[in-house]
C-alpha cells in the first residue's frame, strides 16, 4: 500500500512541477543543488540573501544530494527526494507500531485492526499532502532519519541508530533541534534508553552551538526569537546564550506565547491522536518541535506542516502506545485539517514552460515569488518586489510576472504585477517572450555598465 502510495505521491509531484507553483523555497534549493551539481561547491544564496549557501543553516545534506544531479540533472528530484521521505517515515512509524504491538503480544486480529486503522491514517493525513504541495524543504528528509534512530534505540541498536543521527545532523540546525526531542523521548522512556538519550541532548545543543558560533544559521532568523529576551535584534555567534538567559529571566513571555499558539498546536496533532503526548516517545519530539515554532514571532511556522513533520508520526506512535497500554478497543477520530493549496491552470502553466525554455541558462531572472522555483537552476535569480532596487549581473536577464497567482509579502498585488510588467515593456524595451494566459515574460538586455536596476510598478 505504501509503495502504490508513493508512486501517487510522486505523480502528484510531478503535477505540480509541471503546473510551475514553486515558490521561493524550492528556489534556493534548486539553485544551491543545480550549482554544487555543476561543480561549484560553494554557490551564494541570491533568493534571500546574497550569502554563501552553506552559511544559510548548514544543511550540508545538500551536497550529497547534489551527487543525483550528475545523472538526472533535473530539479524535478528534489520532490521526488521528498517524496521518497514521507513516504519512507510512513513506513518506519508503521512497522515501529507493528513492532509495539508484538511487544505487548496483542492477539492477532486486534493488532491487525489496528496496523490497518495506523496505515490509513498515515496515507490520509492532510498535513502530508499541505508538506508536499509547499516546495521543497529539508524538514520532511530530517523526519525520516530521526524516525530511523528513535526506532534502533528503543530496539536497543544503539550504534546503527547513531549512524542515523549522524545523517539527521546533516540537514541543519532545525533538525537538530529535533533531536533534542528525541533524546527527551529517551530519557523519558526508561532506564535503557536514558544514558543515550542523555548523550544525544548533549550532541545536539553542541551542534546548534557550533552552527551560531560559525555564523552558519543565517537563514534561520534567530531575530524572530529576540522578543523573548527583550531585543529587537540577537548577536551573531552569542544569540543563542542571550536567548536563553532572556528566556530564563523572563519565563512569563514564553509562557503568554505558548498558551496563544496552543489552538495552532492542537490543529496540528488532532489528526493523529492528541493523547499520544501522554507516551515518552510521542512527547518528546512533538513539544519541542511545536514549542520551537510556536516562540517564532512568525505564526506562519507552527501552521505549515512542513515545518512540523516530525510532529504526525511521533504523536500517532505515541497514540498507539498510549491506548493499547490502556487495554482499550482501538477507536481513532480523525477531524480533516483544512489548508488552502494554490494551484496553477494548465494554460498558464503551458505559458510558464515556454517562458522557462526560451529563458538563455546564463541568463538572471527576476519573477514574482510564486512561480520563481523552476526559474532559480543558475547562479542569479531574484524574486520581484514592487518598486524595488535588484542588482544586475548578466548581459541577459529574463522577467516573468504571473499576477493571478502572486503571493508575495505586502505591499505586492495582481496590479502591482501588472503595472511593473508595462514598465518592463515600456520603459526599459524588453523584448516579449511571452504574454498570454496571464503570464509575461521579458528579455532585456542591459546596457553597458548597468549594475542594478528598479522595477516601477507605474510605468
Amino acid at each position: 500500500m505504501l509503495g502504490v502510495w508513493l508512486i501517487g505521491l510522486g505523480a502528484y509531484s510531478a503535477t505540480i512541477y509541471h503546473r510551475g507553483f514553486l515558490a521561493e523555497d524550492f528556489a534556493t534549493y534548486n539553485q544551491a543543488w543545480t550549482l554544487i551539481g555543476q561543480g561549484h561547491l560553494n554557490p551564494y544564496d541570491t533568493v534571500f540573501h546574497s550569502y554563501s549557501f552553506l552559511r544559510s543553516d548548514f544543511e550540508l545534506i545538500i551536497w550529497p544530494l547534489a551527487l543525483i544531479h550528475l545523472v538526472f540533472p533535473q530539479p524535478i528530484a528534489l520532490l521526488w527526494i521528498q517524496d521518497l521521505a514521507v513516504a519512507g517515515s510512513a513506513l518506519v512509524a508503521y512497522l515501529w507500531i507493528v513492532d509495539y504491538l508484538e511487544r505487548r503480544r496483542l492477539p492477532r486480529w486486534p493488532s491487525v485492526g489496528v496496523a490497518v486503522v495506523v496505515l490509513t491514517v498515515l496515507v490520509v493525513n492532510p498535513g502530508a499532502y499541505q508538506t508536499l504541495s509547499f516546495d521543497f524543504h529539508l524538514e520532511p528528509i530530517s523526519t525520516l532519519f530521526v524516525l530511523l534512530a528513535g526506532r534502533d534505540l528503543w530496539l536497543g541498536r544503539h550504534r546503527r541508530a547513531w549512524i542515523w543521527v549522524g545523517v539527521v545532523l546533516l540537514c541543519g540546525s532545525f533538525a537538530a533541534i529535533t533531536l533534542v526531542g528525541l533524546g527527551i523521548s529517551a530519557l523519558l522512556a526508561g532506564r535503557a534508553t536514558r544514558p543515550q538519550g542523555a548523550i544525544l541532548i548533549v550532541v545536539a545543543i553542541a551542534w546548534l552551538v557550533l552552527i551560531s558560533a560559525v555564523g552558519a544559521n543565517l537563514g534561520s532568523n534567530i531575530a524572530l526569537y529576540a522578543y523573548l529576551a527583550g531585543r529587537t535584534s540577537l548577536p551573531g555567534s552569542g544569540g543563542i546564550v542571550v536567548l536563553a538567559s532572556g528566556m530564563v529571566a523572563h519565563p512569563s513571555r514564553v509562557i503568554h506565547q505558548i498558551h496563544a499558539r496552543l489552538p495552532n498546536m492542537y490543529v496540528l496533532i488532532k489528526q493523529v491522536g492528541v493523547i499520544g503526548l501522554a507516551s515518552a516517545w510521542g512527547f518528546g519530539v512533538p513539544v519541542v518541535v511545536m514549542v520551537t515554532n510556536a516562540l517564532n514571532s512568525n505564526s506562519a511556522l507552527i501552521n505549515q506542516a512542513f515545518q512540523n513533520s516530525a510532529v504526525f508520526p511521533f504523536v500517532l506512535l505515541g497514540t498507539v502506545m498510549v491506548l493499547v497500554w490502556l487495554a482499550q478497543r482501538f477507536r481513532y477520530g480523525w477531524i480533516p485539517v483544512r489548508w488552502g493549496v494554490s494551484q496553477i491552470g494548465p494554460g498558464p502553466a503551458g505559458q510558464l514552460r515556454k517562458a522557462l525554455a526560451l529563458t538563455p541558462p546564463q541568463a538572471e531572472t527576476i519573477t514574482t515569488i510564486s512561480i520563481m522555483g523552476r526559474f532559480c537552476g543558475r547562479t542569479y535569480c531574484y524574486w520581484f518586489y514592487p518598486d524595488g532596487t535588484l542588482p544586475v549581473h548578466s548581459h541577459e536577464v529574463v522577467f516573468v510576472f504571473d499576477p493571478a497567482n502572486e503571493s508575495t509579502i505586502p505591499p505586492s498585488s495582481a496590479a502591482a504585477d501588472v503595472g511593473a510588467s508595462a514598465f518592463v515593456r515600456d520603459d526599459l524595451r524588453a523584448r516579449v517572450l511571452v504574454d498570454a494566459d496571464g503570464i509575461t515574460a521579458y528579455e532585456w538586455l542591459p546596457p553597458a555598465g548597468t549594475t542594478h536596476v528598479t522595477v516601477s510598478t507605474t510605468p
